[in-house]
């Protein structure tokens, strides 16, 4: 055996701080003192003989040999976790971690979960709500529904990507809104107040106009800017303006008759919706049954059909 793995007490240590860029986030993620961080890399460099990092500000920035060693350990230990979760499966009692976004988790997922619970009581779900992609590897997420323009964007080594439905996108506000605005075209929504999220770069207000040719350059639009489509959808149900929304988020809404599409022209980008695991997964028993629950679930409520 090489006798550098003698190091891998450093190893793991210099794994943590590289990727937080910080002693002191790597000693409050290891539980251990800052102090220790940083005397297992001084004796980590000075095994190896080269610096690993540089101090830039407030971080500890990677070298080239850093960055160099870095890569090796984290596809070094993510063999070595692949590896564990392969032998040690657990059962199919016990619990999940779900992610989606903020949107997905109040709009559709938690009215839905107690369905789950009828049909598996053994297995406890944990919701998440984020709308940033966490890292499944870290191990603090089993499940993560993602929404996407393109499912190879999602795919990672590692892990399992299944795309498991397509959505189209159609301006929505309230009726009330709609009436007192007169929106009967695409050119009556250029002039009215529309809710934006403002990280959308391919799902948005300029494209949907674009796509119908009507011109904006000398016509600024009416926008206000929220951070997820769930703060969206509350501001167009108080009739504050018009949205572009998911036909699956905003189905409820349409049929109790609280929104209505003002102009029946869709969005011409369409979201997917995908489910992403880890491969190697220890909880592959539970994440399969959820797996099909779900997507058996989305499938009948883009059919229409009521769940059984």
């Amino acid at each position: 055996m090489d006798k550098r793995l003698r190091w891998l007490n450093n190893l793991l240590c210099f794994e943590v701080a590289a990727r937080h860029q910080s002693y002191s986030k790597a000693a409050e993620e290891l539980f251990v003192s800052q102090a220790a961080v940083s005397q297992q890399m001084r004796l980590l460099e000075e095994n190896i003989g080269a610096a690993l990092f540089r101090r830039q500000g407030r971080k500890m920035v990677l070298t080239s040999q850093g960055k160099t060693l870095l890569h090796a350990c984290q596809t070094g230990f993510s063999e070595i976790v692949n590896g564990l979760n392969q032998v040690q499966e657990e059962p199919i009692q016990g619990s999940l971690t779900i992610s989606s976004t903020q949107a997905y988790c109040a709009l559709w997922l938690l009215p839905n979960l107690y369905d789950f619970f009828n049909i598996h009581p053994e297995i406890n779900i944990n919701v998440q709500a984020s709308n940033l992609c966490e890292d499944l590897h870290e191990g603090n997420v089993d499940v993560a529904i993602r929404f996407s323009t393109s499912t190879s964007a999602l795919q990672k080594e590692g892990l399992v990507v299944e795309k498991i439905g397509e959505n189209g996108v159609v301006p929505v506000c309230s009726p009330s809104f709609a009436r007192d605005k007169q929106i009967h075209s695409t050119e009556d929504l250029v002039k009215t107040r529309l809710l934006a999220l403002p990280m959308s770069d391919k799902v948005n207000w300029e494209t949907y106009f674009e796509h119908v040719q009507v011109d904006t350059m000398n016509k600024p639009l009416n926008k206000t800017e929220v951070s997820s489509s769930d703060l969206a959808l509350s501001a167009a149900l108080s009739s504050q303006g018009v949205m572009l929304a998911s036909d699956m988020m905003i189905g409820q809404y349409i049929k109790s008759g609280q929104l209505i599409v003002p102009v029946d022209i869709p969005h011409p980008v369409r979201w997917k919706s995908h489910i992403i695991y880890l491969e190697h997964s220890p909880k592959h028993k539970r994440i399969t049954l959820f797996c099909n629950w779900l997507k058996r679930k989305m499938w009948q409520h883009e059919m229409g059909q009521p769940a059984h």
